[in-house]
């Protein structure tokens, strides 16, 4: 996901160049509870901006998450928007390196004039990820006694007994029955 955008430097204003994401250099998202389970794929549009290069496009990705409520592993795809700014390091015409920012917020384009949308994709795809990911709405979740996967169908468990009502079981208890 590294490109060369020395002749798009050197372009006017609002030219674009449209790219089909490759997928030849893996993305590592450096996280434990997902991974990818598939290329990462879309459609990303360079526009030369005065500053630097505008990257924009609908990106997608499979993603393997565990479900919180059963702790079964599952993929869902993943789907966002990337919109993020280029900054240059080098000028492209003079080669004379450019002042460096403080924004650590920027992604640069180095020194060969190459674009590199991986920490693009992997920041924008960890914050498109659900908060508490789900293999399915109605997902059953685990018995909170045996721990059995309830999505698999009922256990054999006894429900608690709720402590909060054992007084009014006790009242009734020695209360007469009406004959």
């Amino acid at each position: 996901m590294i490109y060369n955008v020395a002749q798009l430097l050197k372009a006017q204003v609002g030219t674009s160049l449209y790219i089909e994401l490759d997928d030849s250099e893996p993305l590592e998202l450096e996280d434990d509870s997902v991974r990818l389970a598939g290329p990462v794929k879309g459609k990303v549009r360079f526009r030369r901006t005065n500053q630097g290069i505008l990257a924009d496009g609908r990106v997608q990705a499979d993603v393997e998450m565990v479900c919180v409520r059963c702790l079964e592993s599952f993929t869902s795809t993943i789907a966002f928007r990337l919109e993020e700014e280029f900054y240059p390091t080098v000028d492209v015409v003079t080669g004379v390196f450019l002042p460096e920012t403080e924004n650590e917020m920027i992604f640069p384009i180095d020194h060969n004039h190459e674009l590199d949308l991986r920490e693009a994709i992997r920041q924008n795809l960890l914050l498109t990820l659900p908060m508490q990911p789900l293999c399915k709405e109605d997902c059953a979740g685990l018995c909170p006694q045996c721990g059995k996967n309830l999505n698999e169908g009922p256990c054999n468990c006894q429900p608690p007994e709720d402590e909060r009502f054992s007084v009014l079981k006790d009242l009734f208890a020695n209360t007469a029955q009406p004959e």
